[in-house]
């Protein structure tokens, strides 16, 4: 049993009706067709929640609960919001599925994940298969669901390739700035941290510990952006002008004697394109 890389959108999705015929012929070739021993099967996400700092990659696993049935195909097809997450690692850990009715595929630009696939007959009895394990990118804060869509299957080993796909669980996902290890700081112009905003000239302004005498500061769009050595001065705000859109970070340390403290991050969302008419 091997991992299966995901490959890129611009492979051909497969026609579903592929999987039918996957299921009835696993099923023939081995002459042993099974019945409907319990109500239905389930698709969930593990874990289904948590909290995650914004660049920062985490995993999430796909299995697959055959409620007590045995099941020889899948198709899972899940739906990602493309501004917060990106699929960085197809895959890390072992699949049950050894037969790939399609090379599994990904889109970061539509946020769409697809595998299909299945195992031989006597197909598998599980209640917690593993179809794959991705791993995201956290892009920028706020909160992000992975849901699993309509058009998602698990196929009975029944050589009739009946879907019994009764639930499929979402998962929620809340993403973070990472906490503040330097001077606290806030935004006039950009107060909230997941609002797209047109103003592309950001103010920040910044609280000053007693004995600290100078501030280093950079804005980019590195999540995990370190300022320099170099002193920015001793004022507690700074603007930016003309910023270009897309989403920004602004870092600041602060230093205490000959000592640079910890970094403290503030993240913007700039959009100054206007809508487009229809």
């Amino acid at each position: 049993m091997k991992d299966n890389p995901l490959k890129d959108a611009n492979t051909k999705p497969i026609n579903t009706k592929f999987l039918v015929v996957l299921s009835f012929i696993l099923v023939v070739i081995s002459g042993l067709p099974l019945l409907v021993e319990g109500a239905g099967a389930s698709l969930y996400l593990s874990p289904q929640s948590g909290t995650f700092f914004v660049g920062s990659i985490f995993d999430i696993s796909v299995f697959v609960n055959t409620e007590g049935n045995s099941i020889n195909a899948v198709e899972v097809n899940l739906k990602f919001p493309p501004d917060l997450l990106q699929v960085t690692s197809p895959t890390a850990g072992s699949s049950f599925i050894s037969i790939w009715a399609d090379q599994p595929f990904y889109s970061n630009q539509e946020g769409l994940i697809s595998f299909k696939g299945g195992v031989p007959s006597p197909g598998i009895n599980t209640s917690s298969g593993l179809i794959s394990t991705i791993t995201f990118r956290a892009k920028a804060p706020g909160q992000a669901t992975i849901s699993f869509l309509d058009s998602s299957k698990v196929l009975l080993a029944d050589a009739k390739g009946t879907d019994i796909l009764k639930t499929a669980a979402k998962g929620e996902y809340l993403l973070t700035v990472p906490p503040p290890e330097g001077p606290k700081i806030s935004s006039p112009t950009h107060s909230c941290l997941t609002c797209w905003s047109k103003n592309n000239n950001p103010t920040f302004f910044w609280e000053k510990e007693p004995g600290v005498t100078d501030f280093s500061y950079s804005l980019d769009q590195d999540a995990r952006g370190i300022p320099d050595n170099i002193s920015e001065g001793s004022s507690t705000s700074a603007t930016f002008n003309d910023v270009s859109d897309g989403i920004w970070y602004f870092h600041l340390k602060a230093k205490k004697g000959d000592v640079w403290g910890g970094i403290s991050h503030y993240s913007i969302q700039i959009d100054t394109t206007p809508p487009e008419i229809l």
